[in-house]
């Protein structure tokens, strides 16, 4: 994201300066998303990440074949309400959004993408179909960010729902209590550009 584009983040975003590791990761995949750029993914890792490792935020898919750790404090979680979404998860899509960059990735290969549109690659374990994360490639204010099933998260214990994304979309059948920012389709389109 650049400086011009972070104020425009709906999700509270901002450029946090951090250097790229553009360093090769010791082993090639082709799994998964072949035509991103590597300084835009996460760090490779050969060994399984730990729950709780460090300290920070952990998740793996139901088998264990790919985990990761999240590099940097995070304690936001969304609830995406559009159809899209929902057929995704099976339900209520919630998620965490990080920099690619700020993630450690272990199973990298075990990952297969579905392109669900030209902005995002929906990323999936390809032996026990767990929804890991959405690859955002477009527009340029998202290239570069994942937004994280929260359910993969080994613990959710101090994270917070911050908002609600396509308000407009959600089903009649359940609603969230307490206040929050809710943005409409319109309004996310109107500031990336996409849907």
């Amino acid at each position: 994201m650049t400086e011009q584009m972070a104020g425009k983040c709906p999700f509270g975003f901002s450029n946090d300066g951090s250097a790229t590791d553009t360093s090769e990761p010791s082993y090639t995949h082709t799994a998964i998303a072949p035509a991103l750029s590597r300084d835009k993914l996460p760090t490779l890792v050969s060994e399984p990440i730990a729950e709780g490792a460090d300290g920070l935020p952990t998740g793996r898919c139901l088998c264990g074949g790919a985990s990761y750790k999240i590099t940097k404090p995070v304690k936001r979680v969304f609830a995406n309400h559009d159809p899209a979404s929902r057929r995704w998860t099976g339900g209520i899509s919630l998620t965490v959004m990080v920099r690619a960059t700020s993630l450690e990735f272990h199973g990298w290969g075990r990952l297969v993408q579905h392109a669900a549109s030209d902005d995002a690659l929906h990323c999936f374990c390809r032996t026990c179909g767990t929804s890991m994360f959405i690859r955002h490639v477009k527009p340029e204010a998202m290239d570069g960010m994942l937004s994280l099933s929260a359910g993969t998260l080994d613990t959710l214990d101090g994270f917070e729902l911050a908002a609600e994304t396509w308000i407009d979309e959600k089903p009649s059948l359940y609603n969230f209590e307490g206040e929050r920012r809710r943005l409409t389709g319109a309004e996310i389109a109107a500031t990336y550009g996409g849907r």
